[in-house]
């Protein structure tokens, strides 16, 4: 009796994704970016002024889908200008468009629901 093939596919693949590839560590965000690690944002809140982008910087060695949202959920909101889902692998960055709304929003990654980041936008 043979092995499917499938049986092969299935656990590389998941090992691709969540396991990090080898080699040197990432380097770190540049500063007044906001850095991204295994399961957390280098930073739980921001705050920026209206107008301005907002870095974010994949200094791991895994992938993050980033959206709107909060504990893993992406949603969409109006007020925040990235309204698309954004995926970075490693030193992938993603720099917003500007953010022309005060206000406090969140980004999170919904591929570790315990990445939210709290972005204040003031005036």
């Amino acid at each position: 009796m043979s092995i499917p093939r499938i049986l092969f596919a299935i656990p590389l693949l998941v090992a691709g994704a969540f396991l990090p590839a080898a080699g040197a560590e990432p380097p770190a965000p540049p500063s007044g970016d906001v850095g991204m690690a295994h399961e957390t944002f280098t930073t739980d809140v921001i705050t920026i002024h209206r107008g301005e982008t907002l870095t974010l910087v994949n200094n791991s060695r895994w992938a993050h889908i980033i959206g709107p949202g909060q504990d893993g959920t992406l949603t969409d909101a109006d007020a925040v200008p990235m309204h698309m889902r954004v995926m970075t692998e490693t030193n992938d960055s993603y720099t917003t468009p500007p953010w022309n709304e005060t206000g406090t929003f969140y980004l999170t990654c919904s591929m570790h629901p315990e990445m939210t980041v709290k972005v204040i936008v003031t005036d």
